[in-house]
This record gives C-alpha cells, sequence and structure tokens, in this order.
C-alpha cells in the first residue's frame, strides 16, 4: 500500500534525524538547471509581446473581460497622470505600483504619454536609490526584504513594459538598470539575511528573478535558479532548485510547516517560475532532483529525500488536503489562514498542469467574485443574505447594494495600502433602504488583530456618509506602507443598504487608495481586471472536480487515502469520519520536525473538529508585536498536548523570544508508528521523545463514527509534573467538585492568563462539555490515580469565540490518560466509557446506541490496534485491525 511505502520512508528519514551525518557533499555537485545564453527581447519578465498582441486583437474584436480590464487600467492611468502632486522625495510600495500601472497602460494602448511618465518616475526612483542605505533587514526603499519584493517586482514590470520605447535614451537605460534594479536585486535579494529555506529567501528570489531577468544581469538569474557560494558567510544561498529540492519537503509541506506562508511563499515563487518561463526556462516541469543528503554551507534541517523528481506542484497540491470536510483549516503554528484558499498561482499552474482540483478551485472562486465588483472580494459568513449592483448611485454610475436577513452577515472586502508614517480616513456613503436589526459600517482590520470602526447606520434613511480616523504606525518612517482590511459592512440583523464613493486617504487628503471605489467597474465573467489577470488568468476554465473523499497521493510521500491525509515527512495527520460529510468529526494532529521560529512547541497536539466547526482549536497567531505571541501562543499550555513541569517544550522552553528555534544539534521531531484509514475506523499513533529530555510522549487517536478516542501516554525514569490540556469553544463544565484556586496560583508562564480557575480532584470518569454558540462537545475522561483538575477561562483574540481550558494535573514517573471526545449540536450519544487494563496495553469499552465498542490499544507501538464491536447482547458486528508500519 502507499501508506506503508510513505511511512517507511518518513521512519528511515527520521533514522536519519536521530543520528549524526558525517558525509557533507560538496556544494559544487548540486543539480544545477540549464540557463539559455540568450534572453528574448523586451518584454520578457512577467508577460511577453505575444501576450500583448493577444490582449489587442481581444480588445479590438470586443471581447468583454478584455474591454472592462483594459479600459479599468487606463482608468487608472489616467487617475494617475491627472495627479498634480510632486514626486516623492522618496518613491513607496505605492508609487512603485504607480509606475507599473502606467507602464501597463503604455504597453496595452501605445500612448506614449503613460510610457513617459513611468519613466520620468523610474528615472527618479534610480537617482533616489543610490543614496539609500539597507536597513538591517536588508530594504532599500522599504525596511525589509520583504516589502522590498513588491517594489522589485513592480519596478521590473514597469521598465520590462517601456524598456524597447524609442523615447527612453541609453543614460536612462543605464541609470534604471544599474542605479536603481541591480542595486536592489543585489542588496535586497542576494544579500536577504536568510539564506536557505525561509520565505525571506523565496521573497529574495523573486527580487532577483524580477531584477535579473528586466536587466539581463546573468549573474543574479543564475543565483535565482541554481542558488550560489557565499564566501563571505560560508553559506549556500539557496536557489529555486534548492527549496524545490530541500526546502518543500516530498510530501509537500514546506519546511515552515505554516499553511498560511505556503501562500506567502508561492506569492513569491510565481514571479520566479513566470520571469525564468518567458526566457525559456520551464521550471514547471523542470526535472530537478531531490537532495538526499547535507551538503556544504546547506541549511541544517535533515528532511532529505526520498528519491525523485520534485516540484512546485506538490506544495500547490499539499494545500488542499490540510482541510477538514467544510474545507476549513486548523489554524496551526503561526498560519493565520482559516479556509482552503484560492491564490493566483493556480490560474498559472492550472494551464501548465491541467489539474482538475485547480480547475475546481478557481472555479470557485470565479463564481464567488462575480457576485461582487471588481477589486473587492465578497464576504458572507454567516445567515442569509445578498450582493448585488445597483443603479441608485449617489451621483453617476452603479453603487453596490447588500442585503441580509436576520442572521445574515455579509461584507464588500478590500485591502489597501497606505504610508504608514501619516494617519489615514476611511469614508463612505451609505443609504439604508430597510433595517430590522442590522447595521452598516465600515470596519477597517489593521495590526495585531485591531480594528477601527466608522460610525455605524441603524435606521433606515437617506445617504449618509460614515467615516473614522487611523492613526499612523507609531515609530513609521517615510517610504513604509501598511495594509488596511475594508470591510463594507451589513450585520447583526436584517437590513437592505446601498453603498458608493468609499474613500481612504492619507494626511491632508490627496488620492484615494481604494479601487474602484465608485464601483465604475463590473466584473465580466469573475476573473480580475488587474493586469496579472489580463495576461495569464485563461478565459476558460474547465468546473474541474475535488473532493476530500478521492484518493491521491501528494508528491512523493504524502497520502489522501480513505478521506484521511497523512503527511508523513512535514508531519501532520487529518483523520476524517467521513469526508463528504460536513457534519463528520476529523483530527488534525501534528507531530513532525520543528519548522523554524514560525512552528510552535505544540508536538503530538491535535485540533479537534466536528458539527461544521472547529470545536478544540489550536492557540493560533496573535501577531508579532503583540506580547500574547510570547507568553501565550508560543506556549505549550495553550496547546492541546502535553507539558511537562509547567515549562513549554524544546525550543521554546523559557526563551523570551517568539522566534525560539533549534540549537545545535538538538532536534524536535515526532514518530509516527500508524495511520490507518479503514472502513470501520480511522486511526494514527505517534510518539516524541525529543521535546522533553528524557521524557517520551505516546498519543493514539481513533476516530470511531461520531466520537474520538485519546490516549496518551508519558513516560520518565523520573517523576514530572505532567499537564494535559484540552481547550474548546464556550464554557467547560463538569460533573466534579471543583473549587476556586487562590490568585497567581497558576502563574508560570501561559498559565497565567487562565482566568476563573478552578481545580478538584479527578473522579474516576470525569462527565464534561464544552458548550457555547456553535456545536458543544462531550467530553468523558479517565485521568491517572491521585490526579487533578484544573479549569479556566482562556484569553480572547479579537474576532475570535471564546474558548476554555481543561488541564488534567497528575505528578507521576508514568501516567496513562483516555478521553473520549464527541461534537455535538443537541445532545451526545455515547453514554459510558469504561477501561479494563491488560498485561500488554489497554482495552477501552464505549457504550453507545449502535453498540458496544472494544478498542484495544497496546502498550508496544509495533502491535495492531484492533476495533471490535458487539449489539448490547453481545453478538459481533465487526472487527476491524489497525497495522503499524513494517519496520
Amino acid at each position: 500500500m502507499r501508506t506503508t511505502a510513505a511511512l517507511m520512508i518518513a521512519l528511515v528519514l527520521l533514522a536519519g534525524v536521530a543520528g549524526a551525518q558525517d558525509a557533507v557533499m560538496p556544494w559544487t555537485e548540486l543539480y544545477r538547471v540549464p540557463v539559455p545564453d540568450e534572453l528574448p527581447p523586451h518584454p520578457r519578465v512577467f508577460c511577453t509581446q505575444a501576450d500583448l498582441d493577444r490582449i489587442r486583437g481581444d480588445y479590438e474584436a470586443g471581447d468583454e473581460y478584455t474591454r472592462v480590464a483594459v479600459d479599468e487600467i487606463l482608468r487608472r492611468a489616467e487617475g494617475i497622470a491627472t495627479d498634480a502632486a510632486p514626486l516623492p522625495d522618496v518613491p513607496t510600495r505605492h508609487d512603485f505600483g504607480r509606475m507599473a500601472t502606467l507602464a501597463q497602460a503604455y504597453a496595452l494602448s501605445g500612448d506614449e504619454s503613460y510610457g513617459r511618465l513611468a519613466l520620468q518616475r523610474l528615472v527618479h526612483a534610480a537617482e533616489i536609490c543610490p543614496t539609500l542605505e539597507p536597513t538591517h533587514s536588508r530594504g532599500l526603499f522599504a525596511d525589509a526584504t520583504l516589502r522590498e519584493g513588491p517594489i522589485a517586482i513592480d519596478a521590473s514590470m514597469a521598465w520590462d513594459l517601456i524598456a524597447g520605447a524609442p523615447f527612453v535614451t541609453d543614460e536612462q537605460r543605464r541609470q534604471i538598470e544599474d542605479d536603481l534594479l541591480r542595486r536592489i536585486g543585489w542588496i535586497s535579494g542576494h544579500g536577504c539575511r536568510h539564506p536557505n529555506s525561509s520565505n525571506w529567501r523565496s521573497w529574495a528570489l523573486a527580487i532577483m528573478a524580477a531584477c535579473g531577468f528586466a536587466t539581463g544581469d546573468r549573474e543574479l538569474i543564475d543565483e535565482t535558479i541554481n542558488g550560489a557560494w557565499d564566501p563571505d558567510r560560508e553559506l549556500y544561498l539557496y536557489g529555486y532548485a534548492q527549496q524545490i529540492g530541500h526546502s518543500i519537503f516530498a510530501d509537500g509541506i514546506h519546511w515552515e510547516r505554516s499553511v498560511g506562508y505556503n501562500y506567502y511563499t508561492l506569492s513569491a515563487l510565481q514571479w520566479v517560475l513566470l520571469a525564468a518561463e518567458n526566457s525559456g526556462i520551464d521550471l514547471w516541469h523542470a526535472e530537478i532532483p531531490g537532495i538526499l543528503e547535507p551538503f556544504e554551507g546547506g541549511a541544517n534541517h535533515e528532511e532529505f529525500g526520498p528519491p525523485g523528481p520534485r516540484s512546485i506542484r506538490y506544495l500547490l497540491d499539499g494545500q488542499f488536503y490540510h482541510s477538514f470536510p467544510n474545507l476549513s483549516i486548523a489554524r496551526i503554528n503561526n498560519s493565520g489562514t482559516r479556509r482552503l484558499n484560492y491564490h493566483q498561482i493556480y490560474e498559472l499552474a492550472s494551464e501548465r498542469y491541467r489539474d482538475p482540483k485547480y480547475a475546481w478551485l478557481i472555479r470557485r472562486e470565479r463564481d464567488d467574485r462575480a457576485a461582487g465588483p471588481p477589486w473587492w472580494s465578497l464576504w458572507q459568513p454567516a445567515g442569509e443574505s445578498e450582493a448585488a449592483p445597483s443603479d441608485d448611485a449617489r451621483s453617476e454610475g452603479i453603487a453596490w447594494r447588500l442585503t441580509t436577513g436576520e442572521h445574515g452577515r455579509i461584507a464588500l472586502v478590500q485591502n489597501v495600502h497606505v504610508p504608514a508614517d501619516r494617519p489615514a480616513t476611511v469614508s463612505g456613503w451609505v443609504k439604508a433602504l430597510e433595517m430590522d436589526g442590522g447595521s452598516a459600517h465600515i470596519r477597517s482590520n489593521i495590526e495585531d488583530d485591531d480594528a477601527v470602526f466608522t460610525d455605524r447606520v441603524q435606521e433606515a434613511g437617506d445617504w449618509r456618509q460614515v467615516s473614522a480616523t487611523i492613526d499612523p504606525v507609531e515609530g513609521a518612517g517615510a517610504g513604509e506602507t501598511r495594509r488596511i482590511r475594508l470591510h463594507l459592512f451589513l450585520e447583526g440583523g436584517a437590513g437592505d443598504v446601498i453603498w458608493d464613493e468609499i474613500e481612504v486617504r492619507s494626511g491632508d487628503g490627496g488620492q484615494n487608495y481604494a479601487l474602484n471605489a465608485n464601483f465604475a467597474s463590473l466584473a465580466a465573467d469573475g476573473r480580475r481586471t488587474d493586469f496579472f489577470s489580463l495576461v495569464h488568468a485563461p478565459a476558460d476554465v474547465p468546473d474541474g472536480q475535488f473532493s476530500l473523499a478521492d484518493d491521491a497521493e501528494i508528491g512523493l510521500a504524502g497520502v489522501n487515502e480513505g478521506g484521511c491525509t497523512n503527511f508523513s515527512i512535514g508531519g501532520f495527520t487529518i483523520l476524517r469520519g467521513d469526508a463528504a460529510d460536513e457534519n463528520s468529526p476529523a483530527v488534525n494532529i501534528t507531530w513532525g520536525p520543528y519548522g523554524s521560529g514560525h512552528d510552535h512547541p505544540d508536538a503530538l497536539a491535535m485540533i479537534v473538529y466536528g458539527r461544521g466547526a472547529i470545536v478544540c482549536p489550536d492557540a493560533g497567531v496573535w501577531g508579532y508585536d503583540h506580547p500574547m505571541q510570547l507568553t501565550w501562543a508560543k506556549q505549550t499550555i495553550a496547546h492541546n498536548t502535553l507539558t511537562v513541569n509547567e515549562v513549554s517544550q524544546y525550543p521554546q522552553e523559557d526563551s523570551d523570544s517568539i522566534w525560539a528555534s533549534e540549537r545545535g544539534d538538538r532536534r524536535v521531531f515526532g514518530v509516527q508508528h500508524l495511520f490507518h484509514a479503514g472502513e470501520h475506523f480511522k486511526a494514527a499513533r505517534f510518539t516524541c521523545d525529543t521535546a522533553y529530555e528524557g521524557v517520551l510522549m505516546d498519543r493514539t487517536v481513533a476516530l470511531i463514527g461520531d466520537y474520538i478516542v485519546d490516549v496518551f501516554r508519558a513516560s520518565s525514569e523520573e517523576e514530572q509534573l505532567y499537564d494535559l490540556a484540552l481547550h474548546g469553544r464556550g464554557d467547560f463544565s463538569a460533573e466534579a467538585a471543583l473549587e476556586p484556586a487562590p490568585d497567581g496560583w497558576l502563574g508560570a508562564r501561559g498559565y497565567e492568563h487562565i482566568e476563573d480557575v478552578r481545580r478538584g480532584d479527578a473522579p474516576e470518569l470525569l462527565h464534561a462539555a464544552f458548550a457555547g454558540a456553535g456545536p458543544s462537545v462531550s467530553v468523558l475522561h479517565s485521568a491517572p490515580a491521585g490526579s487533578q483538575i484544573i479549569t479556566g477561562v482562556n484569553p480572547v483574540r479579537s474576532g475570535e469565540p471564546p474558548t476554555s481550558a481543561f488541564i488534567s494535573r497528575t505528578r507521576a514517573q508514568n501516567a496513562e490518560w483516555v478521553s473520549v471526545l464527541e461534537p455535538f449540536d443537541d445532545s451526545a450519544t455515547v453514554s459510558d466509557l469504561t477501561l479494563q487494563q491488560l498485561e500488554d496495553g489497554l482495552r477501552i469499552v464505549v457504550t453507545h446506541p449502535n453498540g458496544i465498542d472494544e478498542l484495544t490499544v497496546p502498550t508496544d507501538t509495533d502491535r495492531a490496534i484492533v476495533l471490535q464491536r458487539a449489539q448490547a447482547d453481545g453478538t459481533p458486528i465487526l472487527d476491524e485491525a489497525a497495522e503499524p508500519v513494517s519496520r
């Protein structure tokens, strides 16, 4: 079976992690992708002349989408051209975006006035660039490589589109290529302080690709594709080939192990793929071998192999399989991603790979987007709601109408980038046709999960303007930008409103940073109307198909089997009861190698889903400048796993850094012993002896029908204080004698944030539940003799439902906990749990309406887990074994 093969691969790789490897391959033996001697003429970076000719032909032929998109680009360019504001002292990201827009307008229309304006602004930036000192994080026009990336892309795009124009002089060409683009490429790209596997290095590659292909700089191009040895740092600077061969594992997991950051990494690598392809380097289909051993100057993570070609497709495919049955995603580690998301790279990938799931994702996004205006996305998180264009505009043209039912919630959403060192004013006009409990307002999400709200319109009436002012970012310098996420809301009850004339202005006024602010543009077919989509989004995309219930291979070492997913190298396992049923329970267990500072100290943690919602969530990410990121999110007690002696797992421990990472040769990783996606139950088993020195953790999770069995064992030669935590939505109630704990009793880092703490002796079998808005979770829990039960209320992150903590505490050398969890809407169905200690393991007996289940979990990880079901009278119904991986 593919499952067994994948687990064997993982065991071999982990054996390599556990043992020191003396052999180090010279960097000169790394595989190199051939790079052609000659580059094509401009434009060649992110589009070609053939692309422009096709667009012009479609426009002249009257293609509706092309006309909408081109006219929108020309309209924005005309607004830039007529803006009388002087050129900035130091151009910002926004200014470089305006250069790109002007160049796009020139390339699409042939109007030299746009091209000359783009040239003027590029020359101005080139005059400024040599005067800028690099920041500590290698930014020039921005504060760091990450923020310099979009600037380099816009600058390179602008130059590429006008480079062949007859009005460009040789001196202007030299200035732009040498003083601007090469300088950005070498300082912010090559000079990036992150040399290998991180998303920072991916953005460095995007910078080098953009600037290298735009200028024809062969060294930048070669480093982008194949990497380069840095003699000063004695490190190998990863190129695309090394990131694909080492940083992205063979099961589709990226080294950082943070799903949201995968999209961010893809946002960078798409530019590398495009620029290389336009110059004859097909990285989409290149046979790049996996890196199978440590090499000179390479990253110090040991996830090498297995043999076989690597591809960006592994990462693209992997994103689909982190999902629960309703396509929501557990927010593990530093990921803020909540659902399986569309990303524009899938427009490119769909054309290259013809994968039906990519088409399915694109079609789903386009169908949703067609319901809203260009540059705005439509968000309908709850209840009944509708959105449609309206002729009842405040002045001329089109406005946008939102309607909700009693429990409806709807918003038009747009990300807007504004100067960070100045206040921003957000405003809009709203006309309330009807109101019955609803509220119309603008919410602006800013840093650290904070939000600023305009005044609210809650009664029917004529046009009214709502507005709010957002303070500048403290300490921000000239040229820095910030993102504001606008939400034009109708929520809180029934209502019918029209929005129009949205404005986001900085400082004393000036330009409007909101795009399509008057809703003048209407979507033609769901495609975005930006230049990227105009060039690269195919007109005809089939409906496609994707289901978590379908078996699939993910790269060389990942599988989706029986509705369950196993990432055998990156270390995530998602068990789904019925992958096609949104109400069916599911569990995500994280057990893989520690993946940089974006990982959390949560080895063997589990996240529980059921009845259409995540009911036992992860701590998530609070924001890197938020104090709770360190003192809560990065503490083991905030996760559904084991804390020992009130200290977080390695490498966090007592570190004061939110970026705590593995030190020296010590590594953290779990070992998977079993993955079973059977007909009658799903199961997985893991151990970890690297999170705490001298402590072995052993977790077995089985999903049987509507309930989950969780067996957690801990063993040590010395007595330890063990705290097994479970966090659930809503309030936690227990049938146990619990008393308020003294103030400050839970004083260790992380623990101190739990409020309303209660404690008491653990009964032989605890009956408890998490209950609040949405689904509840029944908890039957058996703790070691002499254990203590601790409950409390967790800190609440802005916009998140409240959660509670349940901690099962015992002091011992060896401990064993058994829990049965059942998500439910009205009432739980599991009625009893009994345990039978066996000579070589444990028999767990669960009584429920369909009979009596006996799950045997041996002590030895090399033996099978067995499920037997009988009717109430003892008549056998089923017998199924989950076999461990062969050794």
